[in-house]
């Protein structure tokens, strides 16, 4: 009589009705992993990635229209467009507002829609939050301040070809305050 092999043993304990393949295991995370990726992240209680930036789409469309027609990135409208939205309550109605607004004047660029006299002061507001915000990379009012994008800010654009988007301080050639002089007496930690 033979001894039997671990494997022997285990299959005893745990008989499967159906075997399992690594390959099938590995497919089955890979199709779970997607199915969460798609649409199961809000059964996880957090946003989903994909519609946000579907619903985005016309407030990306207007973004480009009042920044001048280049085009822009969608992952920034979105954060753009919450972070608007969270400092503003009432900056989701303005904005459609703002779009149907556009749609019916069907100007051709943002100049002739500023230059237009029915151009309401509210709507006006509302183009220049979502033009600093873009311009700027930030989104504030009165008490807060949210940085959206540093590198991807537009005002680096109209230079982008001649200088290096600052990494560092307030940009080029900005150096803080000279520290205030130190006393020149050793202190007496360091004269032991």
């Amino acid at each position: 009589m033979s001894n039997p092999t671990t494997a022997d043993r285990t299959a005893n304990v745990f008989p499967l009705a159906f075997p399992i393949s690594r390959r099938a295991l590995l497919g089955t995370a890979v199709a779970a992993g997607a199915v969460l990726a798609i649409g199961g992240t809000t059964v996880l209680g957090t946003t989903n990635a994909l519609a946000a930036t579907t619903a985005s789409t016309g407030f990306l469309r207007l973004s480009e229209f009042l920044t001048g027609g280049q085009p822009l990135a969608a992952g920034l409208a979105t954060r753009y467009e919450a972070s608007l939205a969270r400092l503003d309550p009432k900056f989701t109605a303005a904005a459609a507002e703002l779009q149907r607004y556009v749609n019916d004047a069907k100007a051709s660029h943002i100049d002739e829609l500023l230059a237009r006299p029915d151009l309401s002061e509210p709507l006006r507001k509302t183009i220049t939050q979502i033009v600093s915000a873009w311009y700027l990379g930030i989104v504030n009012n009165d008490t807060d301040v949210e940085l959206i994008s540093y590198a991807d800010a537009l005002m680096y654009r109209p230079t982008a070809d001649v200088l290096v988007i600052p990494s560092y301080g307030g940009g080029p050639d900005s150096w803080g305050e000279k520290p205030a002089n130190l006393s020149t007496t050793p202190n007496k930690e360091m004269q032991r």
